[in-house]
C-alpha cells in the first residue's frame, strides 16, 4: 500500500466515545481540581408541595475557574428533571442557583483532606438547617 492510498480509505466512525482532544495535545495543559456547590429544587403539582432543595457538591476537573464554572452550570442542568411520583404528582427538579466554585488547593485526596469550607456569621440560620428523615425525602 503506497502513501497515497491511505487517502482513499477515509475516515472510520466509532460513535460517540470518551476521548478528550486534549488527549492529543503535545503540550497538554493540567487540569486543576474544583468543588462545585449546587442547589436544586424539587417543585411540585400538588396543592400542599412543600419546596424541597438538594445541596449538592461536585467534584470537577477543568483548565480554569471560568470553565470549571461553565461545567458546573452543565452538571446542573443534566440533573433537571420530571416525573409522576407515587401519588401521580408531577415532580419537577431545576437547577436554583451555583453557590460557589471553588478551586481544591490540596488535590491528593488522602484521609481528611478538605473539600469545601465556607465561613458564616449567623450560626442561628445555618443551624436551622434540619437535615429530612428518610421518610420525608
Amino acid at each position: 500500500m503506497s502513501g497515497n492510498d491511505f487517502g482513499e480509505i477515509g475516515s472510520i466512525n466509532i460513535g460517540p466515545g470518551t476521548i478528550s482532544p486534549r488527549d492529543f495535545q503535545a503540550d497538554a495543559v493540567e487540569l486543576d481540581y474544583y468543588v462545585a456547590v449546587l442547589i436544586l429544587e424539587a417543585t411540585s403539582d400538588a396543592a400542599d408541595h412543600e419546596p424541597l432543595y438538594e445541596e449538592s457538591f461536585v467534584l470537577l476537573k477543568a483548565e480554569s475557574e471560568e470553565e470549571a464554572k461553565e461545567k458546573a452550570v452543565e452538571h446542573g442542568k443534566q440533573q433537571e428533571t420530571s416525573y409522576q411520583n407515587e401519588n401521580h404528582e408531577l415532580i419537577t427538579w431545576k437547577l436554583k442557583q451555583i453557590i460557589e466554585v471553588k478551586l481544591l488547593e490540596d488535590a491528593t485526596f488522602d484521609d481528611g483532606t478538605e473539600l469545601y469550607g465556607r465561613f458564616f456569621r449567623n450560626y442561628q440560620a445555618y443551624s436551622s438547617f434540619e437535615p429530612l428523615t428518610e421518610e420525608e425525602a
